[in-house]
């Protein structure tokens, strides 16, 4: 079953919001989310699926029309390019989490594109305000946004709130959670999955409906645990997160692997479990405003996963597309402390998920050359 089960993951990571709008009526119980910084849990205990916009090299004219270059990642582009063709006209809902400039600038611009009548569709627009400060008012505060969003899918749902299965979603989602960190130890020390598979097979968490993740992703364990290691150096993708293999797979035509990248999708998607203790919305609020990877993610919080993702790497690949507001601000102090330990890295200032420039992929070689050496005094 691993070998179906790995097609499965990777449909699961790669079909959903390509296959918005082919079908009349297929898309009902879709809510489509900007980034996973919403609680899937929640969604799925209203009837509904989650699926997420995610970045890719196909073009986005309507989009490119309202919205400003060098501003909305590509993910965005895609997901106004979804709205504006008219693919999203029948999902539930769009739920843009308040995570980002650019995500919340995409929730009003939505908005104010059907107060002008520019989009056909009535699909509800909603914001999920997450706030990732510590302290009780923020942690209350939060509980309060999942609460609402609850609340506001239920009633498109046309469920009851009491009788939501809040807290079996967490259950399901922790067994999920589980099989993805299994799947995530097989990348380190000795890889075992390339890091464009390795994104694909984790990532498909956040689409597939729980019970069936945890099945698939504990037959591709199985089967990608009796693979050889992969040889190469290995490398770790830093700055702004990534959510699509294309960078990956580059990176890896070089003869490279990378292990680790710091992103909701990849090595971060699992996460700790949600708590089954006491009120699930606390219990929610407080995993998301802990775990969230995205622009207004503590800085600090963000290092200590850098910190981690270190060790046993060869090189660093750091992902600044124009459209960062926010990680750049932090290359400073991430190359001083590379520079300090020796560790050979590159930025890549160009779009993810398109096909690198010469000059970028020559920056690539050059680090993975020097990354070589460092492979070889370590593993010979």
């Amino acid at each position: 079953m691993g070998t179906d089960a790995i097609a499965g993951l990777t449909a699961g990571f790669e079909a959903p919001f390509a296959a918005l709008g082919r079908k009349a009526g297929a898309d009902r119980d879709a809510v489509v989310i900007s980034w996973p910084s919403v609680p899937v849990e929640v969604v799925r205990a209203t009837g509904f699926r989650p699926v997420f916009a995610r970045g890719a090299a196909t073009a986005t004219p309507a989009a490119d029309e309202v919205l400003e270059a060098r501003v909305f990642p590509c993910r965005l582009r895609q997901l106004f390019e979804a709205v504006l063709t008219g693919r999203l006209d029948e999902v539930a809902a769009i739920v843009l989490p308040r995570t980002s400039d650019a995500d919340y600038k995409g929730f009003l611009y939505l908005r104010e594109l059907q107060r002008q009548g520019r989009i056909a569709s009535r699909t509800p627009v909603l914001l999920f305000d997450l706030l990732q400060s510590s302290g009780d008012e923020a942690a209350a505060y939060d509980c309060g946004r999942a609460g609402d969003l609850l609340r506001r899918l239920a009633g498109l749902a046309r469920r009851p709130v009491e009788n939501v299965g809040l807290q079996h979603e967490i259950s399901r989602a922790n067994a999920a959670r589980a099989a993805a960190r299994r799947l995530a130890a097989l990348r380190r020390p000795q890889p075992r999955l390339s890091g464009a598979e390795a994104l694909t097979l984790l990532g498909a968490f956040w689409q597939l409906p729980a019970e069936r993740y945890a099945t698939l992703a504990a037959a591709a364990g199985d089967e990608i645990a009796a693979r050889l290691p992969i040889a190469g150096p290995r490398v770790l993708l830093a700055g702004a997160p990534v959510d699509s293999t294309a960078l990956s797979a580059a990176i890896e035509s070089r003869s490279a692997v990378v292990v680790g990248e710091i992103s909701p999708f990849g090595s971060e998607a699992a996460g700790a479990d949600v708590s089954p203790d006491g009120d699930p919305l606390v219990a929610l609020a407080e995993k998301y405003r802990r775990d969230a990877i995205d622009a207004r993610s503590p800085r600090e919080a963000i290092w200590r996963r850098l910190e981690a993702g270190l060790a046993g790497i060869d090189a660093v690949i750091v992902s600044l597309p124009a459209d960062d507001a926010s990680f750049g601000w932090d290359l400073p102090r991430l190359r001083l402390a590379l520079e300090t330990c020796g560790m050979p890295y590159a930025v890549v200032d160009g779009d993810p998920t398109a096909v690198l420039r010469r000059e970028i992929r020559m920056r690539i070689d050059t680090v993975l050359a020097a990354a070589a050496g460092r492979c070889e005094a370590r593993y010979g």
